[in-house]
């Protein structure tokens, strides 16, 4: 499949909020696909996800697992094998034609961010669960940036800043949304020295039914 590129003129070119816009706009699977190739994702089969990706989706686990406190590099270092391994297991899922819940992954072949799609549907009920890991040329922000005006070592700050949580709904579709900055430099001195995900976002998306609009 050939690498999708950011569209002809797309100056303020916004992978993140693209991705989470597409997540956001529909519950059909076949539509989100199309959206989120023309936004710059190729689909991808679980079984052929490399290490990279492998690695990237293992970061997702970690804002489940840190909260807004900080840890010890004993406890960030264990999580992080915990998760690599838990991530590890995408590689078996399969897709199976027919089911009520379906699977499918994308990823940004120049940056190596990674996105995954839980699709669910029974009868008037659909719902589409995004979670994107995305490297630091695909995030909106990183920890860096955070402390451009700051002399604090990154070194010596919690893994995980989790972003305040948004939500709203319409006549359509119930939307909640979750982020969090991660910090890099800690999790590389405490854990992995080649760990590479500045954030992490989780959307939720609802379609309601037509007799509740």
């Amino acid at each position: 499949m050939a690498v999708t590129s950011a569209p002809a003129g797309a100056e303020n070119y916004d992978p993140a909020s693209d991705a989470i816009s597409a997540c956001q706009s529909a519950t059909d699977l076949a539509i989100l696909t199309d959206a989120l190739i023309q936004v710059g994702w190729t689909p991808q089969v679980p079984a052929n996800l490399d290490d990279s990706a492998i690695r990237s989706y293992a970061a997702t686990y970690l804002p489940n697992h840190f909260g807004t406190g900080d840890y010890s590099d004993t406890r960030i270092a264990s999580t992080w094998e915990l998760a690599l391994t838990n991530a590890t297991g995408a590689r078996n899922l399969k897709i199976v034609d027919g089911s009520e819940k379906k699977d499918r992954w994308f990823v940004r072949d120049q940056t190596g961010s990674v996105l995954r799609v839980e699709s669910y549907k029974n009868g008037e009920f659909e719902q589409t669960n995004c979670v994107l890991a995305l490297k630091e040329e695909d995030s909106p922000t990183t920890f860096e940036k955070l402390l451009v005006d700051s002399d604090r070592d990154p070194k010596s700050l919690p893994p995980v800043l989790h972003l305040r949580s948004q939500s709203s709904e319409n006549d359509t579709f119930k939307r909640s949304k979750n982020g969090a900055i991660l910090n890099i430099h800690r999790m590389q001195s405490a854990s992995d020295p080649e760990f590479d995900v500045s954030s992490v976002f989780t959307t939720v998306t609802t379609k309601r039914p037509e007799k509740s609009r």
